[in-house]
């Protein structure tokens, strides 16, 4: 099983298209049913994390060798969303 960078690549993208596609749903139609608000109204701060992170990924899987500063520039990408979530505010989300 070594040197199967395409197997890895496909289970980790067809595990999040499965997230996204159902999970995510799912979490709206049960707050629904709570009585709580969970919307898929993000604020725009996480939606350009995440796009950062998509640029960021598409441009280390374009070639097909990977290194430690690839695999370093993605926990540096890691850290950023984490921090950029933890330190955001949510006023006038409403």
């Amino acid at each position: 099983m070594k040197n199967k960078m395409d197997l890895a690549i496909g289970v980790a993208l067809g595990s999040a298209v499965q997230i996204a596609v159902f999970v995510l749903p799912v979490i709206v139609v049960v707050g629904w049913f709570t009585g709580r608000e969970m919307s898929l109204k993000f604020p725009p701060v996480e939606v350009y994390l995440y796009l950062m992170s998509v640029i960021i990924v598409s441009l280390c899987l374009t070639n097909e060798r990977s290194n430690w500063l690839e695999g370093s520039l993605l926990v540096v990408t890691y850290a950023l969303i984490a921090a950029g979530i933890y330190f955001e505010s949510y006023d006038g989300l409403e």
